[in-house]
């Protein structure tokens, strides 16, 4: 999950999800999603996109009263009105999840400053040339092409993530406006409508939609970010690009559990 996010925005989601969603039923939905062969698979997902959820509309909410500003009194009226009337939290938590929220609707409202602009600019042209995600040699020269510059927020300022040098990593302007977009983990595509059958063609394997190669990406940066107790950036770093998209079990059918990203390094 989040729990070594280094932005504001993954410290609240990582705080719902252990702290407001809790454990046990999780452990039990385990047990009744059993017979799909999918059980802990799709728990990941149902936890995720759950905790995901709620922080995208905290966030948004608190971005919304904060039109008066962060330091009127009026903001923390609102917006803790709002999350123990609207979404429910617990008194007993009420103070707590109001801090992380406040903090994740700042960074939201963090201005982009010029010198990590410029400081993430020069790194990428001296040391990491390539978009993050697909590898592609990026073009610093050209503002207008698939291939163009951009400083990608790994973590989706929207989502309350910081615009420090921690959260950011070069990107093409396709991958980072066409596929990225603003996903905030891999729960966020359509991954259970994907289903391709048992032993599709090489062919079929290669017209796997760049979002869904994506998801299967930041899955696996997740999971090395929870082992190694590490960043997402520093995970994806360690990852290297994607190359190619390989079945896992091929005597099953090939959905997104069934799946993973040959990558570069």
């Amino acid at each position: 999950m989040i729990d070594h996010g280094v932005t504001d925005g993954e410290r609240l989601c990582n705080y719902l999800h252990h702290g407001v969603l809790g454990t046990r039923v999780w452990n039990d939905l385990v047990e009744a999603l059993r017979p799909t062969g999918r059980a802990e698979d799709l728990v990941e997902f149902y936890r995720q996109i759950g905790a995901v959820t709620l922080t995208q509309r905290i966030v948004k909410a608190g971005t919304t009263f904060a039109d008066v500003g962060l330091d009127d009194p009026q903001f923390k009226i609102q917006f803790k009105a709002y999350l123990r009337e609207i979404v429910g939290i617990s008194p007993t938590i009420l103070d707590t999840v109001y801090r992380f929220s406040e903090r994740a609707v700042s960074a939201a409202k963090e201005n982009f400053t010029k010198g990590i602009q410029r400081h993430m600019r020069d790194w990428a042209e001296l040391r990491h040339p390539n978009c993050y995600m697909c590898g592609r040699s990026i073009d610093f020269a050209s503002k207008d092409s698939d291939l163009s510059y951009t400083c990608e927020h790994v973590w989706p300022r929207s989502y309350g993530g910081n615009s420090d040098v921690d959260n950011l990593l070069p990107a093409c302007f396709q991958c980072n406006n066409d596929i990225k977009s603003d996903f905030t983990t891999w729960v966020m595509p359509p991954i259970h409508s994907f289903v391709l059958g048992i032993g599709p063609s090489e062919e079929n394997l290669s017209r796997v939609p760049r979002h869904f190669k994506f998801a299967l990406h930041y899955r696996a940066a997740q999971h090395l970010s929870s082992e190694k107790r590490q960043s997402l950036k520093k995970s994806f770093l360690q990852l290297g690009p994607w190359k190619q998209t390989t079945i896992c079990q091929n005597d099953d059918v090939v959905d997104f559990f069934n799946l993973q990203n040959v990558t570069q390094n």
